[in-house]
């Protein structure tokens, strides 16, 4: 029975940084019950399969379709597909603002808004490559994994973009653990600085959530890294680091520092 102790020292790290207010107990547990329930790769996308392209509607928007269907409708009459998006916003003294989530420090004085619009759309042209598509032009109604199959947006720093084209000439656009959405985050080992390969934004999100040692598509990730032969490097100056106060916080809550002699922290 694998035990947390035997996970390798920064991988054990991360799982206690993790769930800290849980407490070790927990974590140990964690890794103990999971043992044979490999973690899973995310939901395909909707739809059938087959390339995903990008087509002009008579709303403005670019719309996914795939194999004659456009992902972001759900049903099709008269040649139009019905859309549906729920909307929310906020209100301020300056006015409506879109909200995009996170906290608000002046949540006490904001009016909320919420509306769900439904529309039918005709294809007005050809499809196109999604990547041709401006982010405001892309439609974001339908299922949630539906944003995901758009490209991302370029990287901030020509650093990363050039570490980005790199991997997608060697290794793929797709997301390299589960090849169902497209590569958003350029992954890397936070202790080397290894760059491991490309991930959809679901597996970036979990990846270092993994408790298991072998036998499981993000161990065996981990374990092997898809772009460990091509000897890419993230940029110290670019990686995340947490805030002090973030990290006097799990201190106190575990009793320890959990990166503690190690080359540095997540």
């Amino acid at each position: 029975m694998v035990s947390l102790d035997e996970l390798p020292p920064y991988r054990r790290a991360q799982l206690l940084w993790r769930w800290p207010h849980q407490g070790v107990a927990f974590v140990e547990d964690l890794v103990r019950d999971a043992e044979k329930v490999p973690c899973s790769l995310p939901s395909p996308p909707p739809g059938p399969p087959g390339k995903t392209l990008a087509v002009p509607g008579d709303d403005g928007r670019f719309h996914l379709e795939r194999a004659g269907r456009m992902l972001c409708g759900e049903a099709e009459a008269a040649g139009a597909w019905s859309h549906r998006q729920h909307c929310e916003w906020i209100e301020r003294e300056s006015g409506p603002q879109e909200w995009r989530g996170g906290r608000l420090d002046d949540a006490a004085t904001v009016i909320w808004g919420s509306l769900v619009v439904e529309w039918p759309v005709r294809a007005t042209g050809p499809a196109v490559d999604p990547g041709t598509a401006d982010r405001p032009d892309r439609c974001r109604g339908g299922r949630y994994e539906l944003m995901h199959l758009w490209p991302p947006r370029p990287a901030r720093t020509a650093s990363i973009r050039r570490l980005r084209a790199a991997l997608v000439d060697s290794l793929g656009a797709d997301c390299h653990l589960c090849g169902l959405y497209p590569g958003a985050m350029v992954d890397h080992d936070h202790q080397t600085g290894q760059v491991r390969g490309l991930l959809c934004a679901f597996c970036n999100r979990v990846l270092e959530e993994c408790p298991h040692l072998t036998d499981c598509p993000r161990a065996d990730y981990l374990l092997v890294p898809p772009a460990a032969g091509l000897n890419l490097i993230y940029p110290a100056s670019q990686q995340w680091r947490p805030k002090e106060s973030t990290r006097q916080r799990v201190i106190e809550q575990l009793g320890f520092d959990p990166f503690e002699g190690l080359h540095q922290s997540p």
